[in-house]
């Protein structure tokens, strides 16, 4: 593995004929990546097409700051250099924290110390175009991923009647397909392009982890949003994200770091600063934790049973039409995302889901003692806390005493019996809003202004 220096961001073009966008960066101008990102999508209209390039740019750069990070993990430099705009002091501060942030992980991994990353120089005069109006119509894009928290957004968007559209970006796939299906509904899909170098590189040995791929998403649809025509951008990132994983000295590591509301507010004010006052971003569900929308999705969602999947895991699985493929059952997601599903589910439907009982499945016993009790820390994965986990165990025991598994006797014995007595302020915690902060009043006024 050779070592490098410096991480490049050589420049970025827009090919207005194709809506291709290229983006290229380098290690010390001998490793090259080129990256692209296709924004046309035959079956939608983009509005925006005779506008001037520098407008299209202003989207364009800080896109290039969100994608090099697939690039520069491969072989984090302590020196960055933007050869393609100007960065002020607060966008460089904004770019640090963030890439400090999404990469917490991988510096916890591979026990790098993160205060020597993160420093960026920038030697191009050319600055952005601040705050494009272009009377955006009140409409909204709404990410889906394969999961149950998308779905839980668009059945509270077409319960209250509002006009929005499903946006996929890289790859659709057999669940995203079927949960379309269900909806009635075309998704907006942009596709993207990763360097061959990377893989090139990454079998050679460089470093490989874990990305913010919902930060990346979300730089990617303000782009969308502009072009066709998009106000708002509604993710469905929920309260449990903003929970820390561990620390790696004063470092906060939080694997959901892209989906938290620090992330959401500081992007919101970069949004704000520096691109358009129209687009507002923000998540539909970030009042609540996961239990809430686990039993929202049970109500609402049945249809959907089939159809949906929350393990990471499926970037690898040999996906086919039968659900049983669609969870690993191995995983601390698989498990976390059975727990607190299990309490609202009846006996078949949790079998439509995952095929089987996975507290009755001995090799699990592990990972469910990890998300009751974190032994050393969260389990780095999308899971709530594990007093929301221990919570979803007592409801479901309270509503089925008899049900056996020797997994669920040690829950008994070293968990239900110490915490027996907080359970009930629990269910207070986890089931309503988090009045602290808003009110469902404020909830209702933002329904009325998508």
């Amino acid at each position: 593995m050779q070592n490098f220096e410096t991480f490049y961001f050589e420049w970025f073009e827009f090919d207005i004929g194709t809506w291709r966008a290229s983006f290229f960066y380098s290690f010390d101008k001998k490793e090259f990546f080129e990256e692209k990102i296709y924004f046309y999508d035959l079956n939608f209209e983009i509005t925006r097409k005779n506008q001037e390039l520098q407008e299209y740019e202003t989207f364009l750069f800080s896109l290039s700051l969100a994608l090099w990070v697939s690039y520069y993990k491969l072989f984090p430099t302590k020196k960055l250099i933007v050869e393609t705009w100007f960065l002020d002091e607060y966008q460089k501060d904004f770019w640090k924290n963030f890439y400090i942030q999404w990469l917490g992980e991988f510096f916890y991994r591979n026990q790098l110390d993160y205060r020597e990353y993160g420093n960026f120089e920038s030697i191009h005069q050319k600055k952005l175009q601040k705050k494009l109006q272009k009377n955006l119509q009140n409409k909204s894009l709404l990410p889906i991923g394969w999961g149950k928290d998308s779905i839980v957004s668009s059945e509270i968007l077409e319960q209250n009647n509002k006009n929005y559209t499903p946006f996929i970006f890289w790859k659709r796939d057999i669940i995203k397909n079927a949960q379309l299906d269900i909806l009635r509904k075309e998704a907006l899909f942009i596709k993207r392009e990763l360097s061959p170098n990377l893989f090139k590189l990454t079998k050679q040995g460089y470093y490989n982890w874990h990305i913010p791929i919902s930060g990346i998403i979300s730089f990617v649809s303000l782009f969308v949003a502009y072009l066709y025509d998009y106000k708002n951008i509604i993710f469905s990132n929920e309260k449990s994200a903003n929970i820390w994983n561990t620390f790696l000295w004063d470092l906060e590591v939080n694997h959901q770091y892209s989906k938290s509301i620090d992330f959401e507010e500081k992007l919101r004010k970069y949004i704000k600063n520096y691109i358009s006052d129209e687009i507002e971003y923000f998540s539909l569900l970030r009042w609540w934790y996961e239990l809430k929308i686990a039993s929202i999705f049970v109500e609402k969602g049945k249809k959907y049973f089939s159809s949906f999947s929350s393990c990471n895991a499926n970037f690898k699985l040999n996906q086919t039409e039968k659900n049983q493929n669609l969870w690993c059952k191995s995983c601390p997601k698989c498990v976390f995302v059975y727990s607190i599903l299990r309490p609202f589910l009846t006996d078949e439907e949790n079998m439509q889901i995952f095929w089987e009982e996975l507290y009755q499945k001995e090799d699990l016993k592990n990972l469910f003692l990890e998300i009751w009790w974190w032994k050393d820390f969260k389990p780095f994965e999308c899971v709530g806390e594990e007093e929301e986990a221990r919570l979803a165990t007592y409801l479901f025991l309270q509503k089925n005493p008899n049900f056996k598994a020797d997994i669920l006797e040690i829950f008994k014995e070293k968990i239900a019996q110490i915490w027996l007595n907080y359970f009930q302020d629990l269910q207070k915690k986890y089931f309503s809003f988090d009045e602290n902060n808003f009110s469902w009043e404020e909830f209702k006024t933002i329904l009325r202004n998508i």
